[in-house]
């Protein structure tokens, strides 16, 4: 078992992480690896003869993370391409690019200080050559490449590579140029690199891309060599005709993309001429050909404008909104507490019941000079001994009166004048206490809700990367079943899982249909996906689809009742489309009232989470409804876990409840420590934390009841059931049933539950 925070093993043991987990580790360092290629091209890259500006705009424009790698990997290309010697080109370029990392790692996020700092350190040295014995060459070449430089870095930092766009194009144009000056007889790896680049394209059914990309390439083929000319020019024709006349249909594409090739290169220059620049372009479709054929499924173009684009900022819009009304919940809690905090408190105590006795009684006495100013000292006295016999029995009467108050011409009077004036000093305070746990209340609903709002605005912001040409197919499938969605969308996660959410009028579907639609829809997909999670709401149905998880949870349950058949422990057990959730709460007391709390707590928490609230603000939630249920003092606690079934990444959640058991490796542990339930203070005092479990662990909560004899014998239980391979089921009644011979021993009965959960491989 680890926990996390950065993962670690609770023994020093180092676990190996599930698949997904670990692409998402290696995914930072083939980023920073791909930057050292990309910045070794840019290196390399002359146009022209003389100018090289790719190495230094690429530094200059890369991410945060990847700017680093890539000014190493252009040094090393600037060393390289000179065979070693160091010309002051090159030791300029050098300057530059240490000067660029060094104002990126003092100033991130800013482009302007990077590009003062590298562009100014290349022309400056350039200057400084230029007015010794170097001439002028050097200073104008220099100040080419910084003007070059800052643009490309500007162009990269507008529109990042990662996206199909004028990022890419400017990549490709640094890797085109270095592999362009590059000759080996009659091959040429440049048109052979864009030529795959642009039939692969083409394939997809990106003419629109292919075009662009076709027409940046070529250019960047002119410019590092004006031999390739021909080349770029029958490499355009070919894929104006693979992009016109075949997309998206492989084998019709690559004959049009070829026959295109010909025919440019051949009205260019003569066969003799024209064979080596063919040789290296047929080595560019042999690599598209030996291509997997997922690599190349047709992708529908995405333009920047048009039909397609209003749906994400639909989405950006929607998120913008969620966070604006999150915002504004927050702040109306914050003013409802900075009003309250500001207003006069009212501090009454008994002496006000001692003035309403006067103001009502002694005001218009003829004694009044008498008993309170003469003998003020004496009637204070009395008065004071009034308050036990009041706050014991609500009033006081005439033979109770204490001897200071015995002179009072009206006693009968004085004493149901001082009852009154405690009932209504009573019935006030008790009416404050109300109104501000009521403003607590609403303010921590306040709170909660707006918490909820943000975390759903985040996730509504990052829907993940579409994939139009899925999603059409999928829409399609629908259609052809006579149910054509509203909306349809295909979309990768972080870790590359896919998802799909179909919305439909709305229709009701059995099992089998749900499970043969699962079918059909991974099957277009390519991937194996669960049965939908569906959902209802106005007259519209929407089916989630997730790609099956690496593990499956089976859960088990099994309760006894401290007295008859009511028992105030409750146990929700149920899958999420990504998780597996399993709600222990525990009612305070025993029997029918304790059933009532821990049943409701347990429902709404099951409720939030499938609504998408984290554990922490549905127990906010749920404690602000038990302090509101009743006058009578509610409470429960609150015992959760949840594992991702994709990671095994598993967040316990504990208000109150007693210490879980958790199997990993064969070796069982306690987690969990002593606090308050919910419903009896204001906020909620939980704990949290994070453990990782895989294929073959367990999961097991408890109520205190079971654990009335001591926890040590129900880990040694736990680790002999999970040694023996017990399905959950088997392991809570094991539990429940010895722990209820050994509360009969002891003679303190108590309601007694156990949950567990095993996790397995997905089948």
């Amino acid at each position: 078992m680890t926990e996390r925070m950065g993962v670690l093993s609770s023994d020093g043991r180092c676990l190996q992480p599930s698949p997904l987990a670990a692409r998402a580790m290696l995914r930072p360092a083939a980023r920073r690896l791909a930057a050292v290629g990309i910045g070794f091209a840019g290196g390399w890259a002359v146009l022209y003869g003389a100018l090289m500006p790719f190495g230094l705009g690429l530094t200059l424009g890369l991410a945060e993370d990847c700017f680093a790698p890539c000014a190493a990997g252009a040094a090393l290309g600037l060393l390289l391409h000179g065979l070693g010697a160091l010309s002051l080109r090159s030791l300029c370029q050098l300057c530059a690019l240490g000067a660029a990392v060094a104002a990126r790692w003092l100033l991130p996020q800013k482009f302007v200080p990077a590009a003062l700092a590298g562009c100014g350190t290349l022309t400056g040295m350039a200057l400084c050559f230029a007015l010794g014995s170097s001439g002028a060459d050097l200073l104008l070449y220099s100040a080419a490449d910084a003007l070059l430089a800052a643009a490309i870095g500007f162009g990269l930092r507008k529109f990042a590579p990662e996206r199909p766009g004028m990022g890419t194009l400017l990549v490709g144009t640094a890797v085109a140029a270095a592999l362009g000056s590059v000759r080996w007889g009659w091959f040429s790896p440049g048109v052979l690199a864009c030529a795959a680049a642009e039939l692969a394209l083409c394939c997809r059914a990106q003419k629109f891309a292919a075009l662009s990309g076709s027409a940046v390439l070529g250019a960047a083929l002119c410019a590092a060599d004006p031999a390739l000319a021909t080349a770029a020019a029958g490499l355009g024709c070919a894929t104006a005709a693979a992009a016109v006349l075949a997309p998206g249909r492989r084998v019709e594409t690559l004959a049009a993309y070829a026959g295109g090739c010909v025919s440019g290169v051949l009205c260019v220059q003569p066969p003799g001429n024209a064979f080596g620049l063919l040789f290296s372009a047929c080595g560019g479709m042999a690599v598209v050909c030996l291509l997997p054929g997922g690599w190349l499924v047709p992708v529908a173009d995405t333009p920047q404008s048009g039909e397609n684009a209003p749906a994400p900022a639909r989405s950006a819009a929607a998120s913008t909104r969620l966070e604006a009304v999150a915002q504004s919940l927050s702040s109306l809690a914050e003013t409802v507490n900075a009003v309250y905090e500001g207003l006069p408190r009212r501090r009454e105590g008994f002496r006000w019941v001692i003035d309403n006795v006067h103001d009502t009684l002694c005001f218009n006495c003829g004694r009044r000079e008498t008993c309170w100013k003469q003998e003020y000292t004496a009637t204070m006295a009395g008065m004071e001994a009034l308050r036990p016999l009041l706050e014991q029995n609500g009033s006081v009467e005439t033979a109770q009166l204490p001897g200071e108050l015995s002179r009072c011409i009206h006693p009968a009077a004085l004493c149901a004048a001082a009852g009154r004036s405690f009932a209504l000093y009573r019935s006030r305070k008790e009416a404050r206490i109300h109104s501000e746990a009521m403003r607590t209340a609403l303010t921590e609903q306040y709170s909660a809700v707006a918490e909820a709002l943000g975390v759903l605005s985040e996730q509504l912001g990052r829907p993940g990367d579409p994939e139009p040409y899925k999603s059409s197919r999928v829409a399609e499938f629908f259609t052809g079943l006579g149910a054509p969605p509203q909306e349809c969308a295909v979309t990768l996660d972080d870790l590359g899982r896919t998802h799909a959410a179909v919305t439909l009028p709305r229709t009701r579907f059995t099992p089998q249909e749900l499970a043969a639609l699962a079918g059909e829809v991974g099957h277009i997909c390519r991937r194996t996906l669960e049965v939908p999670q569906v959902l209802s709401c106005k007259g519209m149905t929407t089916l989630l689809f997730s790609e099956r998880p690496a593990l499956r949870a089976v859960f088990g349950a099994a309760s006894a009742a401290a007295r008859g058949e009511v028992s105030g422990d409750a146990v929700q057990q149920f899958c999420s489309p990504t998780a597996a959730q399993m709600i222990l709460c525990d009612g305070m007391g025993t029997g029918r009232p304790a059933a009532v709390d821990g049943n409701l707590a347990a429902e709404l928490t099951a409720r939030l989470l499938k609504a998408g609230f984290t554990a922490e603000l549905a127990a906010r939630l749920v404690n602000v409804a038990l302090a509101l249920k009743s006058e009578d003092e509610s409470g429960a606690t609150l015992d959760l876990i949840s594992v991702d079934l994709y990671t095994g990444t598993a967040r316990l959640f504990k208000a109150g409840a007693a210490p879980g058991f958790l199997v990993h490796g064969g070796r069982v542990r306690a987690v969990g420590e002593a606090t308050l339930p919910m419903g009896v203070l204001g906020g909620v005092n939980g704990q949290s934390r994070v453990v990782h479990l895989t294929a073959g662990d367990y999961a097991v909560l408890v109520s205190d009841g079971l654990l009335v004899d001591g926890a040590g014998w129900v880990a040694k239980q736990v680790e002999l059931s999970a040694a023996a391979g017990d399905a959950p089921e088997k392991l809570a009644e094991t539990l429940v049933q010895t722990a209820r011979i050994r509360a009969q021993k002891t003679g303190r009965p108590d309601d007694i539950t156990a949950a567990v959960l095993r996790l397995e491989k997905s089948g």
